[in-house]
């Protein structure tokens, strides 16, 4: 089939390489000049781990990865421990965390060496699922047909209002009162500072929880790299709603009161990247009519980055869609049928898991803790002989296995 992809970020890429392999005829367009290497670390959890090591990037993950090991919960303001705990006997595949930097470059590689075609300067206007197929009209003019068109550009996405031009209810994302800001350090900027010497060398995610703040912070030994994410709820210096650069010096005013750790990661950096934390209503679909343009990922379902899920349930997405197709003989010809399979196959799923992360916002923003004596040692809790429960608490065992025990394509199968 041919298939164009519009957006050239983790989501259209990971798309790009994982129909481009299949033996599709595929072009991403991207409305930038180049790739953006913006952003701050991130998580692909086991399930969709087992998927892009289907696509063969098993090699190129374990080498720019860590598996996670644990998640330990700090005092923003002291840096002592509040709880240490690790999962153990959740899934058979890895819990990789890495950097978002890292992780678009090896996916734009791999998508040219698995033959997608990559056109930047391209920023489509209009979007139409015509009874012939699915149109595209660029800036410049040109016009596009293809079998399947995948929007994946993103929560302010163009094509969704226009697909979704029928629908009543709110299709806008829902703007929250924190923004975060991405920092980043090399292990060369830490090497012999006493202040660091938790971090560096240790795979597990720390957020530190402080009053109507936060703090994510993880080092990746393979890629000897330290990224922090600082959350802030209420006004900020942000003026424009999307602007992407942020003050460094307010960001270092704000939490001139944390943990000796965190202030000195500010007084290293010298830039940072900013944005709002954001999320889009629950979708009445994600498809067009005549099902042939479909919503990937943010631009269906953006969700708050706290249960670091994002990124991994866009490639969910698109391992599901493929797996559907690919079992159809007739797929060009029965799109309809298939992307309505596949929309409820992962509505579920996915705004259980977009609920999740919001909550775990408000807990991070509103709840501040303090470290204790009982918290030096790590908490060991075997999730081996737990039964996956997505309507489960979130803080239950079975809710966590089933968000990271899960097996996208053989729930379909």
């Amino acid at each position: 089939m041919r298939i164009i992809i519009v957006g050239a970020g983790l989501g259209g890429l990971s798309a790009a390489i994982c129909f481009a392999r299949k033996g599709h005829d595929v072009e991403v367009l991207e409305q930038r000049d180049s790739i953006s290497p913006a952003g701050s670390g991130i998580n692909i959890r086991p399930p969709a781990s087992k998927i892009m090591h289907t696509w063969g990037l098993r090699p190129d993950l374990e080498r720019i990865s860590v598996d996670t090991a644990g998640n330990c919960f700090r005092s923003l303001q002291t840096g002592a421990v509040a709880t240490k705990t690790v999962a153990t006997d959740v899934a058979d595949d890895p819990d990789w965390g890495t950097m978002r930097s890292v992780v678009i470059k090896v996916l734009e590689r791999r998508a040219a060496e698995a033959g997608a075609t990559l056109t930047f300067n391209s920023t489509v206007v209009t979007a139409e699922d015509e009874e012939a197929g699915p149109v595209l009209i660029l800036e410049n003019g040109s016009r596009m047909q293809a079998d399947l068109v995948l929007a994946s550009d993103g929560i302010r996405s163009g094509i969704r209002a226009q697909i979704l031009r029928d629908i009543q209810d709110p299709v806008e994302p829902l703007l929250s009162d924190i923004t975060l800001y991405g920092v980043q350090l090399g292990k060369n900027e830490m090497d012999g500072v006493k202040e660091f010497e938790q971090l560096i060398g240790s795979p597990y995610l720390n957020v530190y929880m402080g009053n109507e703040s936060f703090v994510v912070s993880r080092y990746t030994p393979n890629l000897e790299t330290h990224g922090c994410l600082f959350g802030i709820k209420g006004q900020t210096d942000q003026k424009a709603l999307w602007d992407e650069k942020g003050d460094i010096d307010y960001i270092r005013r704000f939490f001139r009161g944390s943990c000796p750790e965190m202030r000195k990661v500010l007084r290293l950096c010298t830039t940072c990247d900013r944005w709002r934390l954001a999320e889009l209503p629950d979708l009445p679909r994600w498809t067009s009519r005549n099902g042939r343009i479909v919503l990937l990922g943010d631009s269906a379902h953006a969700m708050h980055p706290n249960a670091a899920q994002g990124f991994s349930q866009i490639v969910e997405d698109i391992g599901v869609l493929e797996f559907l197709i690919s079992q159809d003989a007739h797929a060009s010809i029965n799109m309809r049928t298939i992307t309505g399979d596949w929309e409820r196959i992962r509505k579920p799923r996915v705004e259980r898991i977009k609920k999740w992360a919001r909550t775990n916002s408000d807990i991070f923003i509103g709840q501040p803790v303090t470290g204790t004596k009982q918290a030096d040692n790590w908490h060991i809790k075997s999730l081996k002989n737990t039964k996956p429960d997505m309507n489960a608490h979130f803080n239950s065992s079975a809710f966590l296995k089933w968000a990271q025990c899960y097996d996208a394509i053989g729930e379909v199968s």
